[in-house]
């Protein structure tokens, strides 16, 4: 933990010492039921299997149903019986996934937290009369879980990574709601078990609905997405394309398009094989993103082209950032079993709209002009598009400087 920052390491000390305490009060608050050993059982088998199917989603987030299970044992079972099941179900998930201990200690100690919580607010309900009443807290306790959980997985984010809380994503409706739906069926369960626990195996199919639905927008990503190097693809990019030259001929806003052709990639796969040409695309990948801004859309075109579509930028901007990547490029060292290193470059053709070109189509054309430019001048660098009697646009001084 020592390669945290001093406020997350406080902080994630904070919440295992409160997880301890909350879990350690509960255990000696009263005895276990034996009687709801079988549920325990039941849910800890549960909770185990749906921990090692995690669902990530295009924002890099994880989804686990494990919600479901942990939210159900927080308002049916003892302390002591949470406790194990929410241990269990991370334990086995360590056997086969190596987190960082304190990712995992403090994921647990999470759930124990929101579990303690859910359980205490639901036992006030049930100590009143009335289905409405144990209805009403069922919800109440449901909210305060799902809210802590997102609360407290938003505060480590900002304070161990430095992203705000606002961008952390944990706090998005998206987010909340999709944890809010398997808690309501893990509510919906465990209310069905005190009525008729025959009841109960109804819970599963819209659980397995929404596990379903989880997996949509991963899906959706990997047909949009280059799997070598997780950029666009090019029929993904020609649509955003569309959209983008759209809206700036309707709001007269500036838009460049950026097209980058790896150097000689022929002949490092010839003499280094597929394998280091393959690794040094997708290095190439790594560097057009580092040197983006959050707004660009990169996508690999065909084998050794990449596209940059670049809302709300001029000329000079795209020839500055374009300079950034080639630079970028040059940069990297990918070392071959013979102990040498492959050199790596970019010959890089800018176009902007609509001087050169109405369309994405065009534009692009215009772009792919201009890496040949590039490419007749020696390539390894950057070109604005140009007509052949006029001589390529170099980037100017000062655009250099701020690139470097």
């Amino acid at each position: 933990m020592t390669d945290l920052p001093r406020v997350a390491r406080i902080y994630i000390t904070g919440v295992l010492a409160g997880a301890v305490i909350a879990g350690g009060a509960g255990i000696l608050l009263a005895p276990p039921r034996l009687e709801r050993l079988p549920v325990a059982i039941l849910l800890l088998v549960g909770a185990t299997i749906a921990q090692q199917f995690k669902v990530k989603s295009p924002k890099h987030q994880s989804y686990y149903t494990t919600t479901v299970f942990f939210f159900a044992g927080a308002v049916l079972l003892h302390p002591t019986y949470v406790i194990v099941i929410i241990l269990a179900a991370h334990a086995v998930e360590s056997l086969r996934v190596r987190h960082r201990w304190y990712i995992q200690a403090f994921n647990v100690a999470n759930f124990l937290l929101c579990s303690m919580a859910a359980g205490a607010i639901f036992g006030l309900g049930e100590s009143g009369h009335g289905n409405g009443r144990t209805v009403l807290f069922a919800a109440l306790a449901g909210l305060v879980f799902v809210g802590l959980n997102h609360l407290l997985t938003a505060l480590v984010i900002t304070w161990a990574r430095g992203v705000p809380i606002a961008r952390a994503g944990t706090l998005d409706w998206e987010n909340l709601g999709t944890d809010l739906a398997l808690m309501s069926v893990g509510a919906l369960g465990s209310l069905l078990w005190l009525t008729n626990p025959w009841l109960v195996p109804l819970c599963l199919g819209p659980l397995f609905l929404i596990y379903r639905s989880l997996l949509v927008p991963s899906l959706k990503e990997e047909a949009r997405t280059d799997p070598k190097t997780e950029l666009a693809n090019m029929k993904h990019w020609n649509q955003l394309a569309q959209a983008e030259v759209e809206r700036a001929r309707r709001f007269g806003r500036p838009l460049s398009v950026v097209l980058a052709d790896f150097d000689l990639l022929r002949d490092v796969n010839n003499r280094h094989g597929h394998l280091v040409g393959d690794q040094m695309i997708r290095r190439v990948a790594d560097a057009i993103r580092g040197a983006l801004r959050e707004y660009d859309v990169p996508a690999r075109f065909g084998g050794d082209e990449f596209a940059i579509l670049m809302p709300e930028t001029s000329l000079a901007e795209a020839m500055t950032v374009a300079e950034r990547i080639r630079r970028g490029v040059e940069s990297i060292v990918v070392k071959v079993a013979d102990g040498s290193s492959p050199a790596a470059s970019v010959s890089v053709g800018v176009a902007l709209f609509p001087g050169h070109g109405r369309t994405a189509s065009d534009l692009l054309a215009a772009a792919d002009r201009a890496v040949y430019q590039a490419k007749a001048l020696g390539r390894n660098r950057v070109c604005a598009f140009a007509d052949e009697s006029v001589r390529p646009i170099r980037i100017p001084a000062a655009a250099r400087r701020e690139a470097s």
